[in-house]
This record gives C-alpha cells, sequence and structure tokens, in this order.
C-alpha cells in the first residue's frame, strides 16, 4: 500500500495539472482523512517541497501547477547514485518495477517529515555502474536523462533583482499593509509605508501583493526573492557552508540556510537535487539544511542571491551550521 507521501504524488501526477488552490485544498483534505495533525500552512508546504523535489512545477503569480516530466538524473559526487524526479503515475511506477525484477538496483529512501506537515513522497535511487549507461536506463524507464540537474540548474539561477515598478497601496486597502520584520520573521502591520522594506498587503480584489520599497518607489517581487532584496539591503549573511569531514569528500559538504530566508522555488529546487532528499531542520540552530551540496554550487546560489558565502572548516565548532 502507498504511503500517504507517494499517493499524493501518484494522484498529482495523475491529473497531471490545474490551480493551486485546487490541488493545496485535495492535498489537506487526504491527510486529514488519514488522520494526520497539520499545522496552519502545510498544505502549501507540501506543495513548496514537493516542487523542490523536482516533481511538480508551480506558477505561484498564476495560481497554476503541473506535473514535471520523469527525469533520471546524477546526484553530483554520489558515487554511483541516480535519482528519479517528476510524475509517478501508476504506469510509470509498473516500469519502475518491471526493472527492478529484470535489471535494475532501485533505493526507495523515505524523507523526514516535521511535526504538523504532511509527508512528501519517497526519494527513488537508481544505482550504476558506468555514467554512460545512464542515457540508456532512462529510455527503458520512459523517462528523460539529465547529465547532472543539480549543478545545471544552479548554472541557470536568476540574479537578484526586484520586478517593475508597481503602484503603492491604495485608500482602500491601506489597513491591509504589513512590513516584513527581518529579526521576527514575521509581517508586522505598518501605520505608514514611508521608509524602505519589504511590504505585503491585499489588493482590491483580496489577491496577495508583495512589493519592496526603494528610494521612494516600489517595486513588485516576490516573497522569497524580497526577503533576501532585504537581506541585501541591510548587509546580512544567512548562507554558511561546510564541508563533508571525510576522507575524498572535502569538495561537497552542507548548506546552511538561516529560517525566515526560504530559498526561492528554483533555488531550492537546485540544492535539494544536490542529494534528491529533502532539507532537514535544525530546531535549536534555527537553520535548514542541505546536503550533499558542492562548493561551487553553495556558491552559485549565495551568489545569484547576493549573499556572502560563509565558508566554515569541517571541524567547526557546533553553532548554526550544525
Amino acid at each position: 500500500m502507498l504511503s500517504i507521501g507517494n499517493l499524493l504524488l501518484r494522484w498529482a501526477s495523475e491529473l497531471g495539472g490545474g490551480k493551486v488552490a485546487d490541488l493545496r485544498a485535495g492535498v489537506l483534505h487526504a491527510a486529514r482523512s488519514r488522520g494526520i495533525p497539520v499545522r496552519e500552512g502545510a498544505d502549501g508546504r507540501w506543495l513548496r517541497d514537493v516542487s523542490a523535489l523536482g516533481h511538480v512545477d508551480v506558477d505561484w503569480r498564476r495560481g497554476l501547477w503541473s506535473a514535471a516530466p520523469p527525469v533520471l538524473t546524477r546526484v553530483p559526487f554520489s558515487d554511483g547514485l541516480a535519482v528519479l524526479a517528476g510524475r509517478r503515475t501508476a504506469s510509470f511506477d509498473q516500469a519502475v518495477d518491471a526493472a527492478v525484477d529484470e535489471w535494475a538496483e532501485v533505493l526507495w529512501v523515505e524523507n523526514e517529515a516535521a511535526d504538523g506537515d504532511i509527508p512528501v513522497p519517497d526519494t527513488l535511487y537508481l544505482q550504476y555502474d558506468a555514467a554512460e549507461d545512464l542515457p540508456r536506463d532512462a529510455g527503458r524507464l520512459g523517462c528523460a536523462y539529465a547529465p547532472c540537474a543539480a549543478l545545471q540548474a544552479v548554472s541557470l539561477l536568476p540574479e537578484l533583482a526586484a520586478g517593475p515598478a508597481a503602484a503603492p497601496p491604495g485608500m482602500g486597502n491601506i489597513h491591509t499593509v504589513e512590513r516584513y520584520n527581518l529579526g521576527t520573521r514575521e509581517y508586522e502591520p505598518a501605520h505608514s509605508h514611508s521608509e524602505d522594506g519589504l511590504y505585503r498587503w491585499r489588493s482590491a480584489d483580496y489577491a496577495r501583493l508583495v512589493q519592496v520599497k526603494r528610494g521612494g518607489r516600489f517595486l513588485s517581487t516576490e516573497h522569497e526573492y524580497g526577503v533576501y532584496l532585504e537581506h541585501e539591503r541591510l548587509g546580512s549573511s544567512v548562507m554558511r557552508w561546510q564541508p563533508e569531514g571525510s576522507t575524498g569528500r572535502q569538495r561537497v559538504g552542507r548548506l546552511a540556510v538561516d529560517w525566515g530566508a526560504p530559498l526561492p522555488p528554483l533555488h531550492a529546487r537546485a540544492a535539494v537535487l544536490c542529494s534528491g532528499l529533502q532539507p532537514r531542520f535544525h530546531k535549536l540552530a534555527e537553520t535548514v539544511r542541505y546536503d550533499n551540496v558542492p562548493l561551487a554550487a553553495a556558491e552559485g546560489l549565495a551568489k545569484s542571491l547576493h549573499q556572502k558565502l560563509e565558508v566554515q572548516k569541517a571541524d567547526a565548532a557546533p553553532g548554526k551550521a550544525e
């Protein structure tokens, strides 16, 4: 019997796409019907996590989603592991099962779920002996092949920048204006919007608008990019990288990102595909940790977000990157 995380991905894969609101409602209903105690926003976090794992593509501005095409891609510096990402219809799972019976070695690895969150799908790894065989293996599984989707995604990351000029809050929605506080990591009621910062409010049609103010102008953005624009404005650093301590593994390590500074969707996918696994949340250090991230990838992620990456030693004392 499929676990709830795998069942939800099967359902989304068979649907193929639709409205974000409908998918979130279905995911939440399924979780509650299984008796899973969910915290507020668990359905949205599930969708963001599944997107980062490479299974669905989401257009948050338009409120639309689609199942991503299945792809087989190498995990960087993994010693013979490739990850299967993308949609998992019943027919695709049957093809994987048939491959396991005949020629393939596939590992199903359960992803961790925080308390109150909806479990995400397991990660599927294909073990291989020679990288040159992977295009053939992908064809036999009925999916595309990408040599290393994680590193390719890093090379294509957009440069951090605010969007075009946008209209300021109107008199009709001035009472809904909130300003983001980097210290508390929350939006707080704004009695005015005269200062530079990251703001959000409800428009006349109740849509949530997120904008940054710079030098008297409001500029369109999205929450994740807006947070990093604020960190750039204030010169604060929220990203650290620590190499693994094992011999021969110094080129890869753990990327730690502070809570309250979530990686934008494309950046999150690049970081997640370095391991194929959902990141782990460290409550004590208040960080999100991504494993098996090459230093070059961590530097690319940080550069794209105008962050100064702090590189720690492998034997660094426990702290925020631990």
